[in-house]
Parts: C-alpha cells; sequence; structure tokens
C-alpha cells in the first residue's frame, strides 16, 4: 500500500514538473496591504532573500531590488512564513502554495511535488543527513522524497497540527507547536511530547553552543541543556520570535523588545526594534531584523541598529544615508 502512495505521489510530481520556468521580475505597485517581513536569507552569491506575509519574495542585490515572481506559474504564493538557502537552492514554505524551490543560479522555480494539506506552512529545517522537513499549519509535518513532500505520518495527532518550528539537537529532531515541544528519532519514527513545563505554544527553536533555546508564543524563553531539564530565563516575556548567536551571547528577538542573553541573563537593549519580527546574519556578520510594518533594520555589533529598508506602495526600497 506504501509503495502504491509512493507511486501516485511520484507521477503526481512528473505531472508537476513538465513546463515550469520562474524568473525576477520588475517591481509592481502595491496597494495598502500587509508588508510583514517573516524571513530573511542570504545565498551564495551574497544577495539577500526577502520573504514577506502579503507582498511575496524580494532578493536585494548590488543591481538593485526586484520582486520574484514568475507569472505564468503564479508562484511564489504572495504569503510567505519561512525561507531556507541550501547550496544553491532557496526554499520558500508559503501559507496557501506549498513549499516551492527556486535554483538561485538560474533564478528558476524548480519542479517539487506538492501533498494535499501541505499547502499552509510555517516550518522548515535541513538535518545534518541532508533531509529538508515541512511543518504545516493543519496536518503536521512533512519530508522531501525524490522532488515530493510526503508525510511523516499519513495521519499525525491534531495536537501536532499546528508546526512552528524544526531542529536537530543531540541527535533528535525537535518540533515546537502550538501545543508544546516533541522529539523525534532521526530515522522519523513518532513524535513525542517532551517537559510537561513547555505544554504551552512554542514560536521558534534554536541551537548554539549544545544549548537548545525555546521560544514561546506568550511566555518568554526556555533554554534545554543535554541531560537537564528546561530552565525559564527570567526577564524576558512575552512572545519571542528568533534568537541568534551574538559572540558569546545571544540575540533575543521579542514582540514587546529585543534582549542580549549572556550566561543565562537578560538585558534589555536600549536601542531595541519595534514590531521585530525576524532575524538573520548576513555574509559580513552583521545583524539584520525585519518588522511587522515593513521595515528592515541593520546592525554591526548587534545593539545598535539603523533603519536599511522599507516598503512603500512601490514596494521594498533602500533607504538613502
Amino acid at each position: 500500500m506504501f509503495m502504491h502512495q509512493i507511486n501516485a505521489l511520484k507521477a503526481v510530481c512528473l505531472i508537476f514538473m513538465l513546463g515550469l520556468i520562474g524568473h525576477i521580475s520588475a517591481q509592481p505597485r502595491f496597494a495598502a496591504q500587509d508588508a510583514t517581513i517573516r524571513s530573511i536569507v542570504f545565498d551564495q552569491q551574497n544577495r539577500m532573500w526577502v520573504a514577506t506575509f502579503g507582498r511575496g519574495l524580494w532578493v536585494v542585490s548590488e543591481s538593485g531590488i526586484s520582486r520574484f515572481y514568475d507569472e505564468a506559474l503564479k508562484q511564489p504564493y504572495p504569503m510567505i512564513n519561512n525561507l531556507l538557502i541550501d547550496g544553491q537552492a532557496l526554499w520558500a514554505a508559503t501559507a496557501g502554495g506549498g513549499c516551492i524551490k527556486v535554483n538561485t543560479t538560474t533564478d528558476r522555480i524548480e519542479p517539487v511535488g506538492q501533498h494535499a494539506g501541505f499547502e499552509k506552512l510555517h516550518a522548515i529545517a535541513k538535518t545534518s543527513s541532508g533531509l529538508i522537513l515541512i511543518g504545516s499549519v493543519g496536518s503536521g509535518t512533512a519530508y522531501l522524497n525524490q522532488d515530493c513532500w510526503l508525510p511523516v505520518k499519513e495521519s499525525q495527532p491534531i495536537n501536532l497540527a499546528w508546526v512552528n518550528s524544526i531542529v536537530e539537537w543531540q541527535d533528535r529532531l525537535w518540533l515546537g507547536t502550538s501545543t508544546g515541544l516533541y522529539s523525534n528519532g532521526i530515522d522519523l519514527s513518532d513524535w513525542k511530547p517532551r517537559y510537561e513545563q513547555l505544554n504551552r505554544g512554542v514560536n521558534h527553536l534554536a541551537v548554539a553552543s549544545d544549548t537548545l533555546y525555546v521560544s514561546t508564543t506568550r511566555h518568554g524563553i526556555y533554554t534545554l541543556s543535554p541531560g537537564a531539564s528546561p530552565v525559564k530565563v527570567s526577564g524576558i516575556e512575552g512572545m519571542i520570535h528568533a534568537t541568534r548567536p551574538m559572540g558569546n551571547s545571544i540575540l533575543v528577538v521579542g514582540e514587546k523588545a529585543l534582549w542580549q542573553l549572556y550566561d543565562g541573563r537578560a538585558k534589555e537593549l536600549e536601542n531595541s526594534v519595534s514590531r521585530a519580527k525576524c532575524a538573520a546574519i548576513d555574509t559580513k556578520n552583521r545583524f539584520l531584523i525585519g518588522t511587522t510594518d515593513g521595515r528592515i533594520y541593520i546592525s554591526d555589533n548587534g545593539t545598535d541598529f539603523k533603519l536599511k529598508y522599507t516598503f512603500s506602495e512601490n514596494g521594498l526600497e533602500e533607504q538613502k544615508q
């Protein structure tokens, strides 16, 4: 039965692969709509890719700023939750158009067979073995197999439906969901709930210095060390969107403020970015913060942020100094 399903999915992939083509388009004009910046990554050409939740995918290079969109395919879907760079591939997890693959060498969309129930996505991650996983809003998790997405389990429990983040840590996969923290073996068996004190919404997971940082949707951040129980970090409250290593400390990006976390102690940054939503580090080790009102701030040291890009009715524009 399983092999029959695989063959059927491969047939769907073959049909999907015919005639696909992608390109970077000129900037259109926009009406007032959501320009929340959800994810920022950098490709091998040092170009910056910006995912928004309403205005699609953008690319910033030395030659300028353009929206990436294929008119024929109507892709990518304009509401994008997460981006992942994997060599020359850019993966975009959208909230309505599945997960697409962009070849950053040719700037074309390459064929990937989608799976029913995995149109609305939030999380995407790559393991040390090269496996790529996605987390959906409504259908749990899936993995890439021969250019097709396959569910980790055909039937996944409702408590695993809303997946926000996936990371690999301590030879296991960890899943942050709207109902708490789960783990799984790298062989993709069953997701198991972990730690009752984290039986709450988990918004983001990250690993640094052999510590798992568990950012929640309402209750700040927890740290988890090997063989220990989760520890709540005092001084950090509210929804936490991301964490990034910053020398020997951690930059914590929250709904209320930015914090610098060092040796378990948190210090709120005086020059916090309002409406922060996502964080990234560029090839020059500069820190970038994307916001819910369509702004990107940049900092050389992770503490002093200056406005670098913003959305207008014409699209993403650089702020002239």
